[in-house]
């Protein structure tokens, strides 16, 4: 380790989330691999995806975006769930096999929202608003009786990842997703007490905050994922705005923030430009939303968006995040946090 402080010092010194130490600050985003069962269950091909990572020597691995309610939740075919007692058993499995090898184990819970199709779920998706993401169906909005519900399921999502061993759990509030919907000034038009100010759209995300860290308890790291700006349409949200909901979701008690993006507008795989770069893009394209965030709020902020460990060590260095996401550097190279240890 005595080279690793020579090389990249600032990445290899200890990370904290609340009470949660990690290792070392290079995290493994939560990225969907569609290695589940229909049903939602880990596989072995899950198990192993994630312990040659946490092997290669990364500081923190968040387990992908596993949904809380199924059918109506889930939007991708083989994706992970969480939603009944009965997915506990794989998904201590998956835990026990990142943290054998010293690293932290973390869980993004999510619902897809309208981001689903019917003919997935089987029903109707749904949204704070009938507005639909682009290249989806009409979805139906919630009641507020509905949120509340969701409110519940996320909170009793929360407690089975306790129980199965994870060390954390991200609140996927960002992209398209139904959270990140809420949040949106684009999608969100309700009227009542979930839609308007950002106050209001971020009632949604406190609730579910406050409804985990009850299941969980008070030193339970929980933390959530959010959009810094969105692009492509009129009223998409604003940095400034997202700042303010970081501040909301802080005093919610988030012990982290997790800051990427949306565009509205190129949502396909092919040009998703704005959450999954091409190589044209910058390195670190992001990370002045994720250093804007920071200067509002005392929580640890996690920057994402084309960091190498160079990248990273260098936002450390000035400041602008806590924790460096890696995905694809990770997806390439398992081994890539050992190698920059070593590296001089």
């Amino acid at each position: 380790m005595a080279t690793a402080k020579r090389a990249f010092p600032r990445l290899f010194e200890l990370g904290m989330i609340g009470q949660m130490e990690i290792r070392n600050r290079i995290v493994m985003p939560p990225i969907v691999t569609n290695t589940g069962t229909r049903e939602g269950f880990v596989t072995q091909r899950t198990r192993d995806h994630y312990e040659v990572r946490a092997k290669g020597g990364v500081g923190l691995i968040i387990v992908e975006a596993t949904h809380i309610d199924f059918p109506r939740g889930r939007g991708f075919i083989y994706q992970l769930a969480i939603d009944d007692d009965k997915d506990i058993p794989g998904l201590r499995g998956l835990a026990e096999s990142i943290k054998r090898h010293g690293a932290r184990a973390a869980i993004q819970i999510v619902h897809s929202g309208a981001a689903t199709k019917s003919s997935l779920t089987g029903v109707q998706p749904v949204a704070p608003s009938p507005i639909p993401v682009k290249g989806f169906e009409m979805p139906r909005e919630l009641t507020t009786s509905d949120i509340g519900d969701l409110v519940r399921q996320f909170g009793e999502a929360a407690g089975r990842a306790e129980r199965a061993g994870f060390e954390g759990v991200e609140i996927h509030a960002a992209h398209y997703f139904l959270i990140a919907r809420f949040l949106s000034p684009a999608c969100n038009q309700r009227q009542d007490s979930y839609g308007g100010n950002t106050e209001k759209r971020a009632r949604f995300l406190q609730e579910t905050i406050q409804a985990m860290k009850s299941a969980v308890g008070r030193n339970y790291p929980v933390w959530c994922r959010i959009n810094g700006q969105e692009y492509g349409v009129e009223d998409a949200l604003s940095h400034e705005e997202a700042k303010r909901i970081a501040c909301l979701a802080e005093e919610a008690g988030a012990d982290a923030i997790h800051v990427s993006s949306w565009d509205h507008v190129n949502i396909s795989y092919e040009t998703m430009g704005k959450r999954i770069p091409p190589a044209e893009v910058p390195l670190g394209f992001m990370a002045h939303l994720a250093e804007g965030i920071k200067k509002v709020v005392k929580v640890p902020v996690i920057a994402v968006g084309r960091i190498t460990p160079e990248v990273g060590e260098e936002l450390l260095r000035e400041g602008k995040a806590d924790l460096i996401a890696i995905g694809r550097g990770l997806i390439a190279d398992p081994e890539l946090p050992n190698k920059a240890a070593q590296s001089f």
